[in-house]
């Protein structure tokens, strides 16, 4: 399964609730330490700058979406 097309998918589902960004961790290092990211992929929410939530691995398409629900 892989995560950016689904993410993708569901950003558009979802237009205007939320913004998708990706960073390659290799390119962003920086980003990447900031972050805490150990392993990917790996999914921030953010809400005013702030890292609200997060995951790590692939999740179906169903269980982000219920994420982001009770997010949002």
């Amino acid at each position: 399964m892989m995560l950016g097309p689904t993410l993708e998918k569901i950003a558009k589902e979802y237009d205007g609730k939320l913004i998708v960004a990706k960073a390659a961790t290799d390119e962003n290092a920086d980003a990447a330490s900031k972050f805490g990211v150990m392993s990917i992929p790996a999914v921030k929410l953010f809400k005013d700058g702030k890292v609200i939530d997060e995951f790590v691995g692939a999740q179906p398409e169903a269980t982000i979406k219920q994420w982001l629900d009770q997010k949002l």
